[in-house]
């Protein structure tokens, strides 16, 4: 990936990271989502673990500041994978109903 487009994805991972800081301080979401959503702050949280594991695999794609250890190199994409994954499963779990509704 070249350095342009990597800084375009970091910009938008930062403003997901805003949103989600939003969500999770004030219970304010995007309008298209309100509708949905009946937790802002999980999604919140869920926004930003994903966007920070984005962010944090498209610039250790392209610049490798780590040093090139081959345990990093196995790590870092791993760990960003799985917060990831962590995001987008608290985003789902909170446009799901309470158990006690």
């Amino acid at each position: 990936m070249h350095g342009y487009l990597s800084v375009a994805v970091v910009l938008i991972a930062g403003s997901l990271f805003v949103c989600g800081g939003v969500a999770v301080r004030t219970g304010w979401l995007l309008p298209w989502l309100r509708r949905r959503c009946v937790r802002p702050a999980m999604w919140g949280y869920g926004a930003v673990f994903t966007s920070a594991g984005l962010a944090v695999q498209t610039t250790y794609g392209v610049w490798d500041v780590l040093g090139g250890s081959p345990i990093l190199e196995t790590a870092v994409p791993m760990t960003c994978v799985l917060l990831m994954i962590a995001g987008f499963w608290f985003q789902l779990l909170a446009t799901r109903p309470p158990l006690d509704a």
